[in-house]
């Protein structure tokens, strides 16, 4: 130990040798300068601090090899000195796994490290920054697992994505509860770049602390806030082009589709009459592409479908001092769609603002405000499709002059629809204005206490106006009027307010004993109430067509209003503990009451939830250097669900006719009966999950296995004939299970200049009716709500073939000549009397029971439910000086529905477009290879029964989001007072990779299609 003694100290010996003066700048990755930096010389303890500007100046021995530069929140960098190098510059990195490290949860934050339940997180700031996300639901998608995002519809205002937290968990309502800044809100209201993080809540254990709405899972969504800084001011923009994903391309050459007329009718009636004359088909073609004003051969999605400019702006600004922060944001979105008559445009405005009154009490308010409005003809955008559909390609929808055709041909149907003339049917808009506020204090009377209280107002006013317009339409072949534009001049209002109150209070205590357990105790209470109210009038006969006010009407004046109202009462708690940063364990207890239910005990419900964890990775005896975080959890709870009407429970009265002395009368009547026995629909779950670090923690995951049992669901149950017409109330019968597996890896490094990034989620679900009504089935269309299967499981006929030959025609005469006897008649029955024997061209099903006839007996289940049973997301990016590219890859598998409407069938009929392919893989004379049954009359619905022949699987996968992004060097910037300048161009919904033959795998049928969006955008922070 002599030794030890007679060797000095390295920072004696460093302070003996020559120094050197290292002079040099710390910035991140915006080039942004970095204030409070650490720098220090590898092995010693000299060392400095970046300033306000993020330059330093270190004195150092010649000798000193390494610098090393840290701060929370970035990648510790160790830059070695070359000899004689007296100045440095370092970029930091945002640390990715420091920035997940807290989580936002019901009423708080935790350490990610310390959670015990499943959440998932998701960067949303990041992700509006370069993606055209018009709506917060949809652009979800992708990013989360255990979080189903389907898209319905593309419609400007209504392109809101369907959002299912581990499955369909109930026959009810599904949607998850949605909780922004504290409060309930509807997501697709935000403007999404005002959004900081979104948390989904999986578990009971982190979703037990909101109850009785949290069955479905729970969303919480968190607005940027201002922070300690200098002001900052920031102009995100974008302008997008779009398309529909896909298209459904009917037969547009007009005498083809007169041909195919024909041949479905001839195929049903050999003796019926043609439809369409020989002449008029020839004069068709004759005139085909010569005159498309007299002979058109439309196509309707080309005429219909407009490719058309998105633009969204948004400027925000942010900054404050030790006592004050705020943050505020302006957004407008223009997204006038690819229909006429039906785009949306939007203005937002938020305030965020919080400041330090004392250094014991802090107030704030968090406020935003929409003005939107909708073209009058997202309205009528359902009638759309359907117009399209019962249309034909012999007429011209709008002529260049702008006049609406009708069919040019006279033996088509008059009556076919004309869809562009549908949209303008009508003028007015929707416009709608929303507040919603929230005002909050905080009070710290003493070290580790704190007293918080928030009451949140909510008002969403809509107001619609319409008003019919009149327009001819015309016969272009002859030049003359077919159809006059002509009815009653009139105007029609309907308003919709919304009103919503929350209040809460809540009292936190963190308690630290014997430096080794970490105790955090929260309880609270709240009060919400909601109302909702129409109210609409209208009036015919206007002085003055131009007028526009219900007043202008003199005659037949109407009016109608409602309204509803409910409300809720909480008190909650929970209990964090933490000993030794090893042993996790986290309680949840909620008591809710609600005025959907009876007085008593049935209008309560308690709800409990525990978790703990083991962070394995802090024991002594762990030493797998490979694996440096692991951490197990397991959790159990119970949630709740109110998914009933306002005053089910009670007896109301309604308007109902009766007859007195042979006299009509109207009185009121109780129309349906009562359940004061309404109660909680419960849902208990388990979860087991490993959260780990691997290869010094560039690979991170978790991994999660749960049990989801839902009890008591409202149905509607048999009702027994002495109730006569009333109808009878919901009942708590049913019951729901899920199980599934949820994994995420994320894999992050950086060679030299290039860091690059990869990640996925994959969620299984797995979803099945476990008690309903005993052996007693529900069948709605294709759609089957049984025990033992998972909701809406399809029951179909399953297809034996097509028949195309004389050998198929063979099958057909072996059954008839084996069918069973009846014996009330001793005759053979016929084994094809419920759907018609089949011929050639047609589908022959299959007699699956064995009883040789083939009936609706014959149907099996197909499928897992109308919900995907998996579901994924795959993301990746790079940065590269000042390159960066990312890519978003989403999908879903696991879901078969059967599609067979207008736009999808074998039927024909007068006035009706046809499906090519349908049209070209049709079965005729002397074909063996079809790939459709012949073509039939519409009211001839053999080869159209719901079977597995007309099933569709809606397996995808989506290219969501692809971009590359440009950020102007800081040489360039700083000569124009712009601290970043980024360009960028993505692609969202580019490549969709499917089987299914509709316009969308998102989309049932044919309805407003997803969009394709290429778009170019900038960000630029001063």
């Amino acid at each position: 130990m002599a030794v030890a003694r007679n060797v000095p100290a390295p920072t004696t010996l460093l302070a003996a040798l020559p120094v050197v003066d290292i002079r040099g700048k710390v910035t991140d990755d915006k080039g942004e300068p970095l204030p409070g930096v650490t720098v220090v010389v590898r092995g010693t303890s000299n060392g400095t601090a970046t300033g306000a500007d993020g330059t330093f100046t270190l004195n150092i021995p010649e000798t000193a090899g390494t610098l090393v530069f840290s701060y929370i929140g970035y990648v510790t960098r160790e830059i070695p000195l070359t000899p004689g190098q007296t100045n440095i510059n370092v970029t930091l990195q945002p640390d990715a796994k420091a920035l997940e490290e807290v989580v936002v949860v019901g009423y708080g934050t935790q350490k990610k490290e310390n959670l015990t339940g499943a959440v998932a997180s998701v960067n949303m700031a990041e992700q509006t920054e370069s993606r055209p996300i018009t709506s917060v639901s949809s652009g979800l998608a992708g990013l989360a697992s255990g979080l189903s995002v389907n898209q319905g519809s593309g419609r400007p205002g209504g392109d809101g994505a369907t959002l299912r937290v581990r499955g369909q968990g109930t026959l009810n309502n599904s949607d998850p509860l949605v909780i922004i800044d504290g409060a309930v809100g509807n997501m697709n209201h935000l403007n999404p770049q005002d959004i900081e993080s979104i948390s989904v809540l999986k578990d009971a254990a982190s979703a037990a602390i909101y109850g009785s709405r949290a069955a479905n899972g729970v969303v919480l969504i968190t607005t940027k806030k201002g922070k300690e800084g200098e002001f900052k001011l920031n102009y995100n923009s974008f302008f997008s082009t779009a398309k529909p994903s896909n298209v459904v391309k009917t037969v547009s050459n007009y005498a083809d589709y007169m041909e195919l007329v024909n041949e479905g009718f001839s195929n049903s009636d050999p003796n019926a009459k043609p439809i369409f004359s020989q002449g008029m088909i020839d004069t068709w073609r004759t005139n085909e592409g010569k005159e498309p004003l007299k002979y058109p051969n439309t196509e309707w999605t080309d005429a219909v479908f407009q490719p058309n400019l998105i633009q969204n702006h948004n400027l925000s600004f942010s900054g404050g001092s030790q006592t004050t922060r705020f943050f505020g944001s302006v957004g407008y979105l223009n997204n006038p769609g690819i229909i006429e008559k039906a785009g949306y445009q939007r203005y937002s405005m938020r305030l965020n603002l919080e400041a330090n009154l004392k250094p014991w009490l802090t107030v704030g308010t968090l406020l935003n405000g929409i003005v939107a409005k909708t073209d009058i003809g997202t309205n009528i955008l359902e009638d759309v499709f359907t117009f399209a559909g019962a249309s034909t390609p012999g007429q011209v929808l709008r002529a260049p002059d702008g006049r609406f055709g009708s069919s040019n041909n006279p033996e088509d149907d008059p009556q076919a629809n004309n869809v562009l003339h549908r949209l303008y049917s009508q003028k007015g808009d929707i416009r709608q204005n929303k507040l919603t506020s929230r005002f909050f204090g905080k009070l710290q009377p003493l070290k580790g206490l704190s007293i918080e209280g928030s009451f949140n107002y909510v008002f969403d006013d809509q107001l619609r106006y319409q008003q019919p317009v009149f327009n001819d339409r015309w016969n272009f072949l002859t030049d003359a009027v077919a159809t006059a534009g002509t009815g009653r001049s009139s105007v029609q209002n309907q308003n919709n307010k919304n009103y919503q109150y929350y209040m809460d209070g809540l009292v936190r205590y963190d308690k630290t004993f014997l430096e080794r357990l970490a105790m955090n105790v929260m309880v609270g209470a709240s009060q919400e109430y909601y109302k909702d109210s129409n109210f609409s009038a209208s009036k015919l006969d206007l002085i003055d067509p131009t007028l526009s006010v219900i007043d202008a009407g003199t005659m037949d004046a109407a009016a109608g209003g409602n309204a509803t109202d409910w409300a809720m009462r909480s008190y909650f708690g929970r209990l964090n503990l933490v000993l030794d940063d090893k042993y996790l364990f986290e309680a949840n207890l909620r008591r809710d009451g609600t005025s959907r239910f009876a007085t008593g005990s049935s209008r309560w419900g308690m709800f409990p939830s525990f978790s703990a964890g083991w962070r394995i990775s802090e024991e002594s005896f762990y030493n797998l250097a490979w694996m440096p975080d692991l951490k197990v959890r397991a959790s159990y709870g119970s949630l709740g669900n109110n998914a009933v009407g306002n005053y089910e429970y009670q007896a109301v009265y309604n308007a109902a006719n009766y007859i007195l002395n042979n006299n009509l009368f109207v009185g009121f009547a109780q129309t349906a009966l009562s359940n004061a026995a309404l109660t909680w629909e419960s849902t208990y779950i388990a979860n087991l999950g490993l959260d780990f670090g691997l290869f010094n923690n560039k690979l991170n995951g978790s991994l999660d296995v749960f049990d989801k049992r839902t009890k008591n669901i409202l149905i509607d149950l048999p009702a027994p004939l002495v109730v006569g017409n009333a109808s009878i109330p919901k009942q708590n019968a049913a019951e729901v299970q899920n199980r599934g597996v949820e994994l995420n890896l994320t894999y992050r490094d950086q060679v030299g200049d290039f860091k690059y990034n990869i990640g996925g989620n994959f969620s299984f679900v797995d979803n099945k009716v476990t008690k309903y009504k005993g052996d007693e089935r529900t069948i709605n269309g294709s759609n089957l709500i049984q025990e033992g299967y998972a909701i809406n499981t399809q029951y179909i006929l399953a297809v034996e073939r097509i028949i195309q030959t004389d050998g198929d025609l063979g099958l057909v005469q072996y059954m008839i000549d084996n069918a069973p006897v009846d014996p009330a008649t001793g005759q053979k029955r016929n084994p094809f009397a419920a759907y018609g024997t089949p011929k050639l061209g047609d589908i022959m099903y299959k007699d699956l029971n064995n009883d040789g006839l083939i009936n609706d007996a014959d149907r099996y289940t197909v499928g897992h439910g109308t919900a995907p049973r998996i579901f994924y997301g795959f993301n990746l990016g790079f940065d590269w000086k000042n390159f960066d590219f990312s890519a978003l890859l989403q999908g879903a598998s696991g879901l078969q529905t059967i599609w067979t409407d207008i736009y999808h069938t074998t039927g024909v009929r007068w006035g009706y477009q046809i499906n090519q392919e349908v049209a070209d893989g049709r079965w005729y004379t002397g074909r063996t290879d079809a790939t459709y049954p012949r073509l039939l009359n519409y009211t001839d619905a053999r080869n159209t029964r719901a079977s597995d022949f007309w099933l569709q699987n809606r397996s995808y996968l989506r290219l969501k989001n692809v971009q590359l992004g440009y950020t102007i060097p800081k040489a360039v910037t700083e000569k124009i007072k712009v601290s970043s300048l980024r360009v960028y161009g993505s692609l969202e919904n580019y490549l969709t990779f499917t089987d299914y033959k509709g316009f969308d795998p998102e989309v049932n049928g044919v309805q407003y299609p997803t969009l394709k969006q290429a778009l170019l955008g900038i960000n630029l922070n001063f």
